[in-house]
């Protein structure tokens, strides 16, 4: 089942789950949650982000640290490969997740899947959240959001989170390669030798993240 990633309460942690975590409930009214990203409205058939299982990914290109120019495809044309999408070094959740999953991606290995994580954020800051998180695992800059897209996780921050956000210091178009404010939703992604989605995970609550005893369980079913 997917869980919400916990956080230490140390001081700056504290005050970063207030700054992201408080307001990260639906606000009906807009359509939106509070960082922006469409909910279905009361009544209606839910639309969730992301590719589903049996869905063939499309391409794209991402950069990795030092600003190479890497194809979505050459991530699984070896082996499969889960993919993980995140937002940024700035948010905690995100940050916790890459750090929980570098203790599980020996698991993956094991089994002989490939694991990278992909971010909307420019090459240089990949280096300092693989810093920050003790992530030695793979991390892309998706700087044309190319991957957000293919995977269907894309999403644009509404004015109001905009400037909400600078208020706590976070500036995404500084942050960002492509200088948006766009984000992706949270996603986990297995996909196979042929670039066929064989686990998805994906939701609009950038507080919730996939289980990764489901993904290495989905991982070892893999024929």
């Amino acid at each position: 089942m997917p869980h919400t990633t916990a956080l230490l309460m140390t001081p700056a942690a504290l005050a970063a789950a207030l700054m992201f975590g408080l307001g990260a409930c639906a606000r009906p009214d807009t359509g939106t949650t509070s960082d922006g990203a469409p909910i279905a409205a009361a009544g209606s058939e839910a639309t969730g982000p992301g590719l589903a299982v049996g869905e063939r990914v499309g391409g794209a290109t991402l950069q990795d640290a030092a600003g190479n120019a890497v194809s979505l495809a050459s991530l699984y044309s070896d082996r499969p490969v889960v993919v993980t999408f995140y937002r940024g070094g700035w948010c905690p959740y995100c940050n916790r997740a890459l750090t929980e999953w570098e203790g599980r991606v020996a698991e993956l290995e094991a089994l002989g899947v490939g694991f990278v994580a992909i971010t909307p954020e420019r090459p240089d800051e990949t280096l300092r959240t693989a810093e920050k998180t003790g992530a030695e695992f793979r991390i892309l800059s998706d700087a044309n959001f190319e991957a957000a897209d293919a995977f269907r996780v894309r999403f644009t921050l509404d004015q109001d989170t905009q400037t909400r956000y600078k208020g706590y210091g976070v500036d995404l178009a500084q942050h960002n390669a492509a200088g948006l404010w766009d984000l992706p939703a949270p996603g986990t992604f297995l996909i196979d030798r042929s670039g066929v989605v064989r686990y998805a995970w994906a939701d609009w609550d950038y507080r919730q993240r996939a289980e990764p005893d489901e993904v290495i369980a989905a991982a070892r079913a893999l024929p």
